[in-house]
């Protein structure tokens, strides 16, 4: 201030730097106690959050029954883990069941279940159908009998694939040997006791052709099928047969005493041929 001013002025500024001071010093005062009061505030707010309630544990009482309870959890599963994994490994092992209750029964599993009856009927193979076989009407005056010992004779050269002039050799040399009857022998005992439909006495000769031992056993040549398939076989192996006369080439399978006897039986065996074939 200076020095030349009056005395009640520089009194004056005094009083106002004073009252200024004053003002200042008050509003710090109330700004710090307001942030006081703030702080007290929060202070017990937070203590009512965090103080444990009546009756509670204290933490570290809390901690170790969480502790307690987390390991007795843990060791439940890990027990539940082993058994599930010892289950699957028997499970695993092959003809090994599972153990069942003391007192009960284990169960069979469907694919050890005996089957039932209908699956044993659906499983069985079927039966092969049978079927009576064709019977032709006697020609040429021909018996029933011989005429279906005929049909024999030429079915099995169709089952053979033979060409038509093998069963035309064939019907003629049984018509000349047994008149298509298939004969027993005295002179071979066996083929008395076996079908026939008549004897002879041509040496040790027995069947629609005649053959002798030499051709098979008993059984097989008194069985009509059989010993005409005996006799295709040997009419193969003659070269040249089918262009033979039916005498010639039923005598070179013969070998007949009467080689020319054939001849007569050829017109028949053909019309027998013919209704069959």
């Amino acid at each position: 201030m200076p020095a030349d001013e009056p005395e009640p002025r520089r009194r004056g500024l005094r009083h106002l730097r004073r009252y200024r001071r004053g003002r200042h010093s008050a509003a710090r005062t109330r700004t710090g106690l307001y942030s006081a009061g703030v702080v007290i505030a929060f202070a017990a707010i937070g203590s009512l959050f965090l103080s444990p309630s009546p009756g509670t544990a204290p933490d570290n009482t809390v901690a170790q029954a969480e502790t307690a309870y987390q390991s007795d959890g843990e060791r439940a599963a890990d027990a539940e883990n082993r058994a599930s994994r010892g289950d699957a490994r028997r499970g695993d092992e092959p003809g090994r069941q599972p153990s069942s209750p003391a007192g009960t029964q284990p169960k069979q599993s469907p694919a050890q279940s005996p089957p039932s009856p209908a699956n044993t009927t659906a499983a069985a193979p079927p039966k092969p159908a049978t079927s009576s076989p064709t019977v032709h009407s006697p020609v040429g005056g021909l018996a029933q009998t011989e005429m279906n010992n005929a049909v024999t004779i030429i079915q099995v050269g169709q089952q053979l694939d033979l060409p038509h002039r093998a069963f035309v050799v064939a019907i003629a040399t049984a018509l000349q040997e047994s008149h298509l009857r298939n004969l027993a022998n005295p002179n071979v005992p066996d083929s008395l006791n076996l079908p026939n439909e008549g004897v002879g006495s041509d040496h040790d000769s027995v069947g629609l052709f005649q053959q002798r031992p030499n051709w098979g056993s008993v059984t097989q040549l008194m069985n009509p099928a059989e010993s005409a398939r005996r006799f295709y076989a040997a009419l193969m192996k003659v070269s040249g047969w089918e262009q033979m006369p039916v005498t010639v080439a039923a005598q070179t399978v013969q070998v007949s005493a009467f080689p020319d006897a054939y001849a007569k039986w050829q017109t028949l065996a053909e019309q027998v041929v013919s209704a069959v074939a």
